[in-house]
């Protein structure tokens, strides 16, 4: 049976004549009546008894009423969550970024963004730096958050925020009481930092270069929570990332965070990127918004 079949049948069931289906269906009569004699002659069976004043179901009619208003209100029912299903698909938010962001900070941030909006769905790609920027420049990613040393082609920059590399070491530590630290003086310590070719590691080097100082690491691993736990485990080890990385963290798991004093270390940014000239729908409008402020604070 096709759907059209049982719309005219149902039309006609509920108004009692062909003429008055036609017209709530806005067809000619001779349609409807055409629809009726194909159905009867599809099923084998007589649904209506033909009055002088209009169309009366039978038994057998009936019955098909009663399945047409079930198949109308399951049709209805599926369409009612196919709709939902595109509303909460609709309110996706695809962002892209480096490791130190996915490790606490930016969970921490869409965590506290869905208890507010929980119909908002995310997905969270962790790629380095440059390629986060490539996901927004082809449309892959709607938000790109990333450390930054210059602004990319085709990407518009919502806001840049200090990304000041810095020490991580445990509250105990010798150094934990300096007002200031030099990379001279993590060169007499243990030390884990990220692989070559990442921004941290690059302006390390460049720092360590232009004081004449060589240090040799203890541990290398692109993890900011493998950082984390090297630093958290052994009393002497100290990390490098930037602040916003671990805001949050550091106090209560017995850590502080120091700044280093070389100019280089400061050159890095972090940046909340999205692809240039593009309309954003509203929830992602309201996530930026809600990430601004938390990044605020956090590099305050």
């Amino acid at each position: 049976m096709l759907e059209l079949n049982l719309r005219y049948f149902h039309s006609v069931a509920k108004t009692g004549s062909l003429s008055a289906a036609a017209e709530e269906l806005h067809v000619a009569v001779s349609a409807v009546s055409r629809q009726i004699t194909n159905l009867e002659q599809r099923l084998g069976l007589k649904l209506f008894d033909r009055q002088p004043r209009g169309m009366q179901l039978n038994e057998a009619g009936r019955l098909l009423q009663a399945y047409a208003l079930r198949n109308q209100l399951e049709v209805e029912s599926v369409i009612t969550q196919m709709k939902e299903v595109t509303t909460r698909q609709q309110k996706r938010i695809n962002v892209a970024c480096p490791d130190g962001m996915a490790w606490h900070f930016l969970p921490s941030v869409i965590s506290a963004f869905i208890l507010q909006y929980p119909d908002t769905r995310f997905d969270l790609q962790v790629v380095d730096s440059v390629r986060a920027s490539k996901l927004v420049q082809e449309g892959a990613a709607d938000i790109a958050l990333t450390f930054s040393l210059s602004p990319d082609i085709g990407i518009q920059v919502v806001s840049s925020h200090s990304a000041a590399i810095g020490a991580l070491m445990s509250r105990q530590h010798p150094l934990a009481e300096c007002a200031t630290l030099s990379v001279k003086a993590l060169s007499q310590y243990p030390v884990t930092m990220s692989l070559n070719g990442s921004t941290v590691r690059y302006l390390f080097d460049v720092a360590c270069s232009l004081a004449g100082v060589t240090v040799q690491p203890s541990f290398v691993c692109d993890s900011l929570g493998a950082t984390y736990t090297m630093v958290s485990e052994h009393p002497n080890m100290i990390g490098l990332c930037s602040a916003v990385a671990v805001s949050g963290k550091t106090e209560s798991e017995g850590l502080v965070f120091k700044l280093l004093q070389e100019p280089q270390l400061a050159l890095r940014s972090l940046q909340v990127q999205v692809m240039a000239e593009r309309h954003m729908p509203g929830h992602i409008d309201a996530f930026l918004t809600f990430l601004e402020a938390r990044l605020k604070a956090a590099c305050r």
